[in-house]
């Protein structure tokens, strides 16, 4: 059962990743299997195992946590080829620093407050708006601070043309979901059986919003766009989502 249930997983991720939309042939004749960015699609599906949809990551049957989500989102972004424009390393640097940066002040939030959760670790990450409810006007604007901070540092950096950055981009979007989106739960009355079936629609949901209409949408006039006082602008949103967090 629990090899159906990871194949039917996987089934689901790729389905709703878009990956199956880009064809495996052209002209008649087999494409290229590019072994470089095959081996960053399959560390971006490992890195959706690590990802706490109902409050537990599938990781966790294999004896590891979510913070396998870092270290398999990480070697993905890391390993992708050159999408052929300008500053490719610096923007890769940049996506990757920008989270470390939200990451760690988020744990050292927790780690100040008492809050739930292994650091390092998703779970805990979405415990604060489950925590603090909607009423934490200043928390909501922290976390949507961060949000956005996260979402555009990441777009300059995706290539909505290909496999391997569509499955990190929906793996990307995902996280974020589970951790800046309040559960949808906190919006119903319900039994807690029900309540983690609406909570793992709603984040599936989301991350397929995010990553569909957001990224897909405004990556390319992110990377046209992109200059390094995008990366001002970018860091100065992280910098008040942490000023807001700590006041």
């Amino acid at each position: 059962m629990l090899v159906l249930a990871f194949v039917a997983y996987i089934v689901i991720v790729v389905i709703v990743s878009g990956s199956l939309r880009f064809p495996l042939a052209e002209n008649g004749f087999e494409k290229h299997i590019d072994k470089q960015n095959a081996a960053a699609w399959c560390l971006a599906l490992l890195s959706t195992f690590g990802l706490p949809w109902s409050g537990i990551p599938l990781s966790s049957y294999l004896g590891a946590g979510s913070w396998t989500w870092f270290l398999f989102a990480v070697i993905s972004l890391s390993i992708l080829k050159c999408d052929g424009r300008g500053q490719c390393i610096f923007r890769r640097c940049f996506t990757v620093a920008n989270v470390v940066v939200i990451v760690s002040a988020v744990y050292a939030f927790m780690y100040k407050n008492g809050v739930p959760g292994d650091i390092p670790g998703i779970e805990g990450m979405g415990a604060i708006s489950s925590l603090d409810g909607l009423t934490g006007k200043k928390l909501m604007l922290v976390q949507t601070c961060f949000l956005v901070s996260a979402i555009a540092s990441f777009l300059p950096v995706y290539s909505p043309s290909e496999r391997a950055p569509s499955m990190l981009s929906f793996s990307y979007a995902s996280f974020l979901a589970i951790a800046f989106l309040p559960p949808a739960r906190m919006f119903f009355s319900v039994s807690p059986d029900i309540a983690i079936i609406i909570d793992v629609a709603a984040y599936f949901m989301f991350s397929w919003y995010i990553h569909v209409f957001i990224m897909g949408s405004l990556s390319k006039h992110a990377a046209s766009f992109w200059c390094y006082s995008y990366a001002a602008l970018n860091a100065a949103l992280t910098a008040a989502g942490i000023y807001f967090l700590f006041s």
